[in-house]
C-alpha cells in the first residue's frame, strides 16, 4: 500500500469529502433554477416561453424575440431548506488498544465496534438567490439581452459535534453567472438565440478530523477555493401561430479548476497549517424542451422537461496545486437526471395574472453509498403558486411561492478516519443517516418596460 506524508494525507482527507460535496451542490435536484420569480409561480413550466418576464436571456435566448422594446427586471428568491439528518445506527470500528498499536510497533489490534452517541442535526440553511436582466431591440430582427444570476447557491451547515462531522460540517458554494446573449428572427415562425456565460465560483467546505492520538479532541479542516469558467447557451423557438409555440434550449458544460488553500487546525502538530490544492471539475450540460398554448384570452397552459448530463461525473480527481502529482481519485458514479414541469396561467383582468404549477425533479444520486451529508439530494415534488400585478402598462410586480417535498433518503458509507501513514481501515466509521427534507421558496420581483 502506498504511504503518504501526514500533511498530504490530511489534505486528501479534507478534500475528498469536501469537494465531493461541491459536486453534490451542482446536482440536478439542488441545481438552482430559481432565476425568475414569475417562473417560480408556475413551477418554471415552459421556461421563458410564456413571455411573461425578461428571463429568456437565461432560459432560452431565442425567446427574447417574443417581445420588443427595452425591458429591465430584478428579483429575489428566498430559499429555506430543512434537512433533518438522523443517526440511523452509525458505528465506529477501532482497536481497543489503539494507543499501543500506534506507539508500540508489532502490537496486534484488538478491534471493537462501538455505536456512535453523537447527535443528529438539521443541516438545512436559508439563502437568497437574486436575478437581474436587461433586454433591448437592435433592429426588427435582432434583440440583445444580458442576465446576472446565481445558478448555484446552496449550502448546508451542521454542528461540529454532530454524528456526521467527519464527512461534513459547513459546505457553501456560490456561483455568479454573467450571460449576454443575442436573438435573431429568421422568419415569422422561427427565432434563434445564442449567449456566452461567464461564471465565477467560490466555495468554502469544512469537516472535522478524527485524531488517533487524542480521540476525544477532533481536528478541523477548512478548504477555500475559487475559479472562473466559460460556457455558452443556445436556443430555438418556433411559433406555429400567435397562441402556440415550442422552444428548445441548451446550456453547455462549464470547466473549473478550483484553486485555494486547505487549512488544518487543532490537530496533529506536523499536520497543522495551510496547503495549496486544486480540483478539476466539469459542471454538466443540459437540454430543455418547452411548449406553450394559449387556450383562450384568459387561460394558457405550458410544460417543459430538462435532461442534465450528470453521467459526466463518474469520478473526482484531486491534485496537488503545483501539478506535481495526483492525491486521489474518488468514484462518484452519478447518472443522468430528468425534470418535468407543467403549469397554467389565468389572466383575471388586465391588472392581475394568477399562476400555478408542478415539477418533478430527479436526483442523479441513486445509491446511499454515494449520498454525502453535505448535500443529501433526493427526488423531489414541488408545487408553485404566484401572481403578477400590473399597476400600469409598463410595470409588473411579481410574487411566487413554492413548496418542495423531498423523498426520504439515506447515507450508508464507510469513512476511513485515520490518516496515513496509519494503515487504512484501522479506524473507520460506518456512517448511517436517514434524511427528511422539505423547502419553502418565496420570491418577489419587478419588471419595467421603458
Amino acid at each position: 500500500m502506498q504511504q503518504h506524508h501526514p500533511r498530504r494525507s490530511l489534505l486528501f482527507i479534507s478534500l475528498a469529502g469536501a469537494l465531493a460535496a461541491t459536486g453534490q451542490v451542482y446536482a440536478s435536484g439542488l441545481q438552482i433554477t430559481e432565476q425568475s420569480v414569475t417562473g417560480l409561480g408556475r413551477a418554471f413550466a415552459g421556461g421563458s416561453l410564456p413571455n411573461d418576464d425578461v428571463s429568456a436571456v437565461y432560459y432560452n435566448p431565442a425567446d427574447m424575440m417574443l417581445s420588443n422594446g427595452m425591458q429591465a427586471q430584478a428579483g429575489l428568491t428566498f430559499i429555506g431548506i430543512t434537512t433533518d439528518a438522523k443517526n440511523a445506527g452509525t458505528t465506529t470500528r477501532l482497536p481497543a488498544n489503539l494507543g499501543d498499536v500506534l506507539t508500540k510497533p508489532g502490537t496486534l489490534p484488538v478491534f471493537v465496534t462501538v455505536p456512535s452517541t453523537a447527535r443528529s442535526d438539521d443541516g438545512g440553511t436559508d439563502n437568497v438567490v437574486p436575478n437581474g436582466y436587461f433586454a433591448m431591440d437592435i433592429n426588427d430582427q435582432m434583440r440583445f439581452g444580458v442576465g446576472m444570476t446565481a445558478p448555484f447557491a446552496v449550502s448546508t451547515s451542521y454542528g461540529r459535534d454532530w454524528v456526521g462531522r467527519y464527512a461534513a460540517v459547513d459546505s457553501e458554494l456560490t456561483v455568479i453567472d454573467i450571460n449576454p446573449g443575442l436573438a435573431y428572427r429568421v422568419n415569422n415562425n422561427l427565432s434563434l438565440g445564442f449567449g456566452v456565460s461567464a461564471q465565477y465560483a467560490d466555495a468554502r467546505l469544512t469537516k472535522s478530523l478524527f485524531n488517533p492520538l487524542n480521540p476525544v479532541q477532533d481536528g478541523y479542516a477548512e478548504l477555500k477555493g475559487d475559479d472562473w469558467g466559460l460556457g455558452f447557451n443556445l436556443g430555438a423557438t418556433y411559433e406555429f401561430d400567435p397562441d402556440t409555440r415550442v422552444g428548445l434550449s441548451y446550456r453547455s458544460r462549464v470547466d473549473y479548476t478550483l484553486e485555494g488553500d486547505n487549512t488544518i487546525t487543532n490537530y496533529i502538530a506536523q499536520a497543522n497549517g495551510k496547503t495549496s490544492a486544486k480540483v478539476d471539475w466539469t459542471a454538466p450540460d443540459w437540454l430543455a424542451l418547452a411548449v406553450y398554448k394559449r387556450l383562450s384570452p384568459q387561460w394558457a397552459v405550458m410544460a417543459s422537461t430538462r435532461w442534465t448530463n450528470w453521467s459526466l461525473f463518474q469520478k473526482l480527481q484531486i491534485d496537488k496545486a503545483d501539478g506535481s502529482g495526483n492525491l486521489s481519485t474518488i468514484q462518484e458514479n452519478w447518472q443522468d437526471s430528468w425534470s418535468v414541469n407543467i403549469g397554467v396561467t389565468y389572466d383575471y383582468n388586465p391588472e392581475w395574472t394568477l399562476r400555478a404549477g408542478y415539477v418533478y425533479d430527479q436526483t442523479p444520486i441513486r445509491s446511499a453509498e454515494y449520498r454525502h451529508p453535505s448535500i443529501p439530494d433526493s427526488d423531489r415534488n414541488a408545487i408553485g403558486l404566484g401572481f403578477s400585478y400590473h399597476p400600469g402598462s409598463n410595470l409588473s410586480i411579481d410574487f411566487g411561492y413554492m413548496y418542495i417535498s423531498f423523498a426520504d433518503s439515506s447515507t450508508d458509507e464507510v469513512l476511513n478516519l485515520a490518516p496515513a501513514p496509519i494503515p487504512a481501515g484501522l479506524v473507520t466509521q460506518h456512517l448511517m443517516l436517514d434524511y427528511a427534507s422539505s423547502g419553502n421558496l418565496i420570491g418577489i420581483q419587478a419588471s419595467y418596460r421603458f
